[in-house]
């Protein structure tokens, strides 16, 4: 299968230059993850602005400075499985898709492959999702206030996180859209003391402070309970790449929680490990 017939083409992108607040404008227009940033001048790709690297750096504001610029490409008549292959080594969602004169055709993302072929290869109902979902899983007790939830998700380098209660079983799910759309930009004030010392080596006494105006992203203080998911979309270890796929694909969402039981937590499969499935096929 070739990376044009599930490809989506012709997609919004940003021309550089261009200011934080524009980019913010498209994420509420669109409702997308990310965007290609491309030059204005001869409409190449320079990489991909995302939301969260916006929201997690309120201080700039020329889009040129959080673009990630390593992203991978491709061909539109290049192979799926090169695709994957791109998206697996670089631990990215999403493969940017290009001519021969490095401009943007098309993207391709993790979600594309899952809707528009893992969900419908009836194939897969016979591989079990077993190999591939996530044994080591990050979680957050439901009463983490929401600034250590957001660093816990940072830290675990994850979309999504599971929420647990005092007994350790599932209760919920919190993303990172869950936790930044109550967020608000504030400018502060902050201090520091100055120690200044001359070349005999003594210190003023006076120790003077400075004061600096800083921007920074406030989350609300309430506990994760308050903004997670409840109404949870779960797997179980024995369920085929197909159904779990099938699930990923009506809800819209990206990762499900693996359960044992009634809600006893033991791993978690995203749908970026489902594609790894292509490359044994």
């Amino acid at each position: 299968m070739r990376v044009k017939s599930i490809m989506t083409a012709n997609p919004v992108f940003i021309e550089l230059p261009a200011t934080r607040s524009y980019a913010l404008e498209l994420f509420r227009k669109y409702k997308v993850r990310s965007f290609p940033v491309v030059s204005k001048k001869e409409g190449r790709l320079v990489g991909v602005i995302s939301i969260k690297n916006i929201l997690l750096h309120p201080d700039e504001d020329q889009l040129a400075m959080l673009v990630r610029r390593d992203v991978p490409t491709v061909r539109p008549d290049d192979d799926l499985k090169k695709a994957v292959r791109r998206m697996l080594d670089s631990d990215y969602r999403r493969v940017i898709v290009v001519d021969k004169d490095g401009k943007v055709v098309g993207i391709l993302t993790v979600g594309d492959i899952l809707r528009r072929y893992l969900a419908k290869n009836k194939k897969l109902e016979n591989v079990s999702i077993e190999p591939y979902y996530q044994r080591n899983v990050s979680v957050v007790w439901q009463g983490t206030p929401l600034k250590v939830a957001l660093k816990a998700l940072l830290l675990c380098n994850a979309m999504a996180i599971p929420v647990v209660d005092d007994d350790g079983n599932l209760v919920g799910m919190v993303d990172e859209t869950d936790l930044l759309k109550d967020s608000e930009v504030v400018r502060v004030v902050k201090s520091t003391t100055l120690a200044v010392s001359s070349e005999e080596d003594w210190i003023l006494e006076s120790n003077p402070t400075l004061l600096f105006e800083k921007t920074e992203l406030q989350l609300p203080k309430k506990p994760v309970k308050d903004i997670m998911n409840r109404d949870v979309v779960v797997a179980t270890p024995h369920m085929s790449i197909y159904e779990v796929a099938q699930k990923m694909a009506e809800r819209r969402i990206e990762q499900l929680p693996v359960i044992r039981g009634e809600g006893d937590l033991v791993g978690i499969v995203r749908d970026m490990d489902l594609i790894k499935v292509l490359l044994k096929r």
